[in-house]
């Protein structure tokens, strides 16, 4: 198999990165592991996109801006912050403009070996069924999350430490809420003596087409998500949390008396892990100081140091006010592996600053910039600017305002 543009991890970021490389017309592969594309999403039972506020495509601009207009049938817009979902939903939408864009999508298959010449990745073998399959690529995305292809391929990464890291958590959904009022929720928990000391707030969202199920984010543990060893105990750990908390809900949390559960994410759900070291990496004093970026592709947020491993706010946190921040080029370009390039949550960041670009419709975006910037071979960024601005894609704060 050989491609133009091959990309690792087919969640937000990959979709993203799918569909502005094909609207290049080059010849685009994305595999994962799961069975289909949405990564958390759908397979860490999230289908919420916080930031999507809207179904009109031009509310957020590119590869995020179609999604959201394609599900405009199957979601709702949540207190004007949210698009909520159901994780099918999202998977089959993604999926449908994926083949629609002219993507190939290759799934249950695991990324199990990176061929490097020269600094330059020729290929990338994936597994899956007992079968080896040998894919070829002029040029490589990483969109895994945890820059896994970076890591295999021996580019340079950054890892933070148990402190700088969040919270890893077990979603799962209820169903059967009564009169949920989120403000007396808020109230009830605070005043609740919730069983985990270091869930400190309550976070819960009604999800599905018509707000039929609530999905509780009220587990939570501290480890490396890039150890199976450890995650491995992590997920026996977060099981056993949900009875406890399902219990303290229905006895706790208004209009919860009667719920029940009915699904539990397959996968944990990890904020932050591994990131590639770009060539620019963006840091904490960066989001605090707020100096003009010169090569903006996609749009973050200031803020950063929620869902400590402690509390929800961490004590080093920049929380308050910080508005919005735009995403450097050089942050999706790896420092040593000339035709890599990452998008997602996995791009070049302080690690204990990730959350500033891990929401899911900042993914997508920085996922569809490194997907042309790839198509365009790794051009200057005028020329980048140029397509992001045919794309349709929102890059820059001004345009904003």
């Amino acid at each position: 198999m050989e491609y133009d543009i091959v990309i690792a991890g087919a969640g937000p970021a990959g979709f993203g990165a799918a569909m502005g490389a094909a609207r290049l017309g080059k010849k685009v592969l994305v595999f994962d592991r799961n069975s289909g594309p949405g990564g958390v999403a759908v397979y860490c039972g999230c289908p919420v996109f916080s930031g999507l506020r809207s179904f009109l495509p031009e509310n957020s601009g590119g590869a995020a801006g179609e999604f959201a207009h394609s599900m405009k049938n199957n979601a709702m817009i949540w207190r004007d912050t949210k698009l909520n979902s159901s994780e099918f939903s999202v998977g089959l939408n993604m999926t449908r403009l994926l083949r629609q864009a002219g993507v190939d999508l290759l799934f249950y298959v695991e990324l199990t070996d990176v061929k490097v010449e020269n600094n330059t990745i020729t290929s990338v073998t994936v597994t899956g069924c007992g079968k080896h399959i040998e894919i070829k690529g002029k040029n490589f995305i990483d969109c895994t999350g945890d820059a896994v292809l970076t890591f295999m391929a021996g580019g340079a990464t950054q890892t933070g430490s148990a402190e700088e890291t969040m919270t890893k958590t077990l979603l799962f959904r209820v169903t059967g809420v009564e009169n949920y009022d989120r403000e007396l929720c808020v109230k009830a928990f605070e005043e609740g003596n919730f069983p985990f000391t270091h869930q400190d707030r309550f976070m819960g969202t009604p999800v599905g087409e018509k707000a039929e199920d609530f999905l509780l984010n009220l587990t939570a543990v501290s480890g490396c998500a890039q150890d199976p060893v450890e995650l491995t105990k992590m997920d026996m750990e977060l099981k056993e949390q949900i009875p406890v908390v399902l219990e303290w809900a229905k006895k706790t949390l208004p209009g919860f008396a009667n719920c029940h559960l009915v699904a539990v994410a397959p996968i944990i759900g990890v904020r932050g892990g591994r990131n590639i070291v770009g060539v620019e990496n963006i840091t904490s004093k960066d989001l605090q100081e707020n100096p003009p970026v010169s090569e903006p592709v996609a749009i973050g947020k200031r803020t950063y140091g929620e869902h400590y491993i402690k509390t929800f706010v961490a004590p080093w946190a920049f929380w308050q006010g910080g508005g919005p921040r735009e995403v450097p080029y050089g942050a999706l370009r790896s420092v040593n592996i000339s035709n890599l390039a990452a998008g997602g949550r996995c791009i070049s960041i302080e690690p204990k600053a990730v959350s500033a670009i891990r929401l899911m419709p900042v993914c997508i975006a920085t996922g569809q910039a490194a997907g042309i910037a790839a198509a365009l071979d790794f051009p200057e960024y005028s020329e980048l600017r140029k397509e992001l601005i045919k794309q349709k894609c929102k890059f820059e704060i001004k345009k904003e305002q």
